[in-house]
């Protein structure tokens, strides 16, 4: 129980002797706070993430541009953060990767993110160096060459984030 400028609550809920006074809320003596559970917040972040790592920064920014004209969230690695560390961080469902990233484009980074249950689509251009066809096709991952129209790498985002 406690008094403060002529108010005394109630104690209803506590064991202390029962004053007269106003009471402090009118209609509800305990207003619950909401909180989502913990499955429902997980579920409505990493719903619309997108996680990109790129060799490119301008190729970055541009893949953020056609994430977000999907309406999904792009998300990069903040300035000297480990890969896993980001994946981490984001959770996303779907991880965009260049080809030419090394520190993302190996197995001990696309291993973890698959566990994470999220879609990883690599993307080349024409002026990749290093070849990944045999490495995505030995972990069933999709590769695909940066398209020159937005709408088709929309729609894949859309289709590979709706599975």
């Amino acid at each position: 129980m406690f008094s403060f400028a002529s108010r005394t609550s109630s104690a209803r809920y506590i064991h202390a002797r029962r004053t007269d006074g106003p009471r402090l809320a009118a209609f509800l003596s305990f207003t619950p706070h909401f909180r989502p559970r913990f499955n429902e917040l997980d579920d409505d972040v990493s719903r619309q993430a997108v996680l990109i790592f790129s060799s490119d920064p301008l190729a970055a920014a541009l893949l953020g541009a056609v994430v977000e004209l999907a309406e999904h969230t792009p998300n990069f690695a903040r300035h000297d953060e480990p890969a896993r560390s980001a994946l981490l961080r984001v959770r996303p469902r779907l991880v965009l990767i260049d080809c030419d990233h090394d520190e993302s484009c190996c197995d001990e980074f696309i291993g973890p993110a698959l566990m994470t249950g999220a879609q990883i689509l690599l993307f080349r251009s024409y002026r990749t160096r290093s070849d990944r066809d045999t490495f995505a096709a030995r972990l069933s991952l999709r590769i695909m060459d940066m398209p020159a129209d937005h709408n088709v790498l929309t729609t894949l985002l859309t289709t590979m984030i709706a599975e």
